[in-house]
């Protein structure tokens, strides 16, 4: 696969932090509104002062840092599977998905990516809360107020990791970039959702699909739930693997990851997991 351009890529991180902006817009309106609405712990401030700023700081500056990792990984998939074929076949595959799988419609592939991909996700969740990973998955939990806006605060070991090394697989599955990215979308907008400070826990199908309480159950002390509901998107997963926790008598009230000396800042939180304990 030939070398990404340097203007390229610039101009494509550039479109990539407008789009982030633009994101960042849509759901502060949206979830702005309906957690005034529907909170589920009341008075909690939507603007954290250091913490909100750290926040937005992971929407623009960690998807950047993913661009050159995602690129990492597909030129690693590309040396291991098509290593000796042309440039033309490799994009063909990547672009098209070329294959059976490729060939399915896209509304069939972006469903079969939704499922296969929660299953690995739940899996990658759990690993991250072994003792070997925890100082990196911990930066998510470290928030002590949950919102929307916390819901991109991973640091960067733990997205590629996870998030984008799971995408890249999908890819090499044979999806097309179409599918693979229209679950992207929607993948960004329930983890907004889902960390939503929002009353939500949808009812009857409260087993079927994550929802705001479930999932702020899983930010809890680790007393509580911390490590309790690892499923994106379907807490069928924690049923089947022992893992599922909702209490019916009350709402989750307390987040964060108590006494541990993990800094509010962005540079800090990048550099927190690498220090010695």
């Amino acid at each position: 696969m030939p070398p990404i351009p340097i203007t390229s890529f610039l101009i494509s991180t550039l479109s990539s932090t407008s789009e982030a902006i633009c994101w960042i817009f849509i759901l502060a309106v949206t979830f702005g509104i309906l957690e005034k609405l529907m909170p589920c712990n009341r008075g909690q401030l939507s603007w954290r002062e250091i913490s909100s700023v750290t926040d937005i700081l992971y929407w623009l500056i960690v998807p950047i840092f993913t661009r050159f990792v995602r690129i990492a990984f597909i030129g690693a998939g590309v040396f291991l599977l098509f290593h000796g074929q042309s440039d033309h076949a490799v994009r063909d595959y990547i672009e098209h998905g070329y294959g059976p799988l490729g060939t399915l419609p896209i509304w069939l592939q972006a469903a079969i990516i939704f499922i296969v991909s929660d299953i690995i996700l739940y899996w990658t969740h759990r690993s991250f809360h072994s003792k070997a990973l925890w100082r990196f998955h911990a930066i998510h939990h470290s928030s002590p107020k949950v919102d929307w806006l916390s819901a991109v605060r991973f640091h960067p070991v733990n997205t590629w990791f996870s998030f984008t090394l799971v995408d890249t697989l999908m890819l090499f599955a044979g999806f097309s970039i179409e599918a693979v990215s229209l679950l992207a979308i929607f993948n960004m907008f329930y983890s907004a959702m889902v960390h939503a400070n929002l009353n939500w826990t949808f009812g009857p199908f409260k087993y079927c699909f994550s929802s705001p309480v479930f999932h702020r159950w899983h930010h809890t002390a680790e007393s509580e739930g911390m490590n309790k509901n690892f499923a994106p998107t379907f807490p069928l997963l924690d049923h089947i693997f022992g893992t599922l926790y909702m209490p019916e008598d009350r709402l989750p009230q307390e987040y964060g990851v108590p006494g541990s000396d993990i800094p509010e800042t962005f540079w800090g939180q990048m550099l927190w997991p690498f220090k010695q304990r």
